[in-house]
């Protein structure tokens, strides 16, 4: 299975989770590691823009595909959930604890979530802790440029 991210040149061969780590994500608390990766090139792209200033977009991107391991058990967390949460708490539901209590369990290599920005598409958490995480790998990178039509001015 390949998924992508869309990430400055400098973490491009970075898989350790370390970035969410350092500052969370819906996903996961400072100080859990998760690799957060999107099951297209455009949903990876929707999901930069959604967390980038307009103002600021990098300007040295790289697309990075990763292979996950075709046998790879994959847990599911649907769209009810998300949206039940989202119906509760608004856009900034907790997830985190959710995603916290994954990653230390281990169970699973890959957790799949469904994208706030398009609920049918999917992102794919890869749990850098988990002992196949040696498995994963970045098969291929590209210089990446948003279409400057893009950009909101």
């Amino acid at each position: 299975m390949q998924v992508y991210r869309i990430v400055k040149s400098t973490f491009m061969a970075d898989l350790s989770g370390n970035g969410a780590r350092l500052y969370g994500g819906r996903w996961n608390s400072p100080g859990v590691p998760v690799l957060y990766t999107a099951s297209s090139r455009s949903l990876a792209a929707l999901e930069l823009l959604v967390h980038t200033s307009h103002q600021y977009v990098p300007d040295d991107l790289y697309l990075i595909t990763i292979q996950i391991p075709e046998n790879t058990i994959i847990e599911t967390i649907g769209a009810d959930v998300l949206n039940a949460g989202v119906k509760k708490k608004g856009i900034a539901a907790d997830f985190q604890q959710m995603g916290d209590d994954w990653v230390k369990s281990r169970r699973s290599l890959v957790l799949k979530v469904p994208s706030v920005i398009i609920p049918e598409e999917h992102n794919y958490l890869i749990n850098p802790l988990h002992t196949n995480a040696i498995k994963v790998s970045i098969i291929a990178n590209r210089t990446f440029e948003f279409d400057k039509r893009l950009m909101l001015r």
